[in-house]
């Protein structure tokens, strides 16, 4: 069972305990995705895991959950389902953040303290597509105008000029 994340969460101390932390977060205390969603009802499930890899003090996670937002094809409300991954280490500056293996994206804290709204807002903004649509074609003018391109196909097909020539050679 998923119980409410805290707010905030002691990096360095999650990291030497190797901590794995599963929990709900509210979809309503993601301010900074309000502009793009049509309501804040729900949470969302996320799964963090604190550990060390060379020189590296790293936190990955996982963030699953459905959001509502408008199919930008035909402008009705939609669910997005989200299952995203991120895998991110601590580094102090931007000589250390070229240093990190690929596998790892930057994370810059001004002090050991996590915070998980600000984490999980940058996530899912990288996580929602620019163009959020339907996964079928829920337009009625895209529906018309696959129906008028099958029907069109056959005029639009060119016949070949040389056809002529093949039956002159048999």
């Amino acid at each position: 069972m998923h119980m409410k994340l805290a707010e905030s969460l002691d990096f360095t101390r999650n990291v030497d305990k190797g901590a794995e932390i599963h929990g709900k977060w509210p979809i309503s205390s993601l301010s900074g995705l309000s502009d793009l969603l049509l309501n804040d009802q729900g949470d969302l499930d996320v799964s963090l895991y604190f550990g060390r890899q060379a020189k590296w003090s790293y936190v990955k996670g996982t963030v699953t959950g459905n959001l509502a937002v408008t199919c930008q094809r035909c402008m009705q409300p939609m669910e997005l389902a989200l299952d995203t991954q991120f895998s991110l280490a601590l580094v102090r500056n931007e000589d250390e953040a070229d240093l990190l293996p690929e596998e790892f994206e930057p994370l810059m804290l001004e002090d050991e303290i996590l915070s998980l709204s600000r984490l999980l807002e940058e996530e899912l903004l990288l996580a929602i597509p620019l163009v959020a649509m339907h996964d079928t074609e829920c337009s009625d003018v895209l529906v018309e105008q696959k129906q008028w391109q099958a029907e069109n196909e056959s005029l639009h097909k060119k016949e070949n000029p040389f056809s002529v020539l093949k039956d002159l050679i048999k």
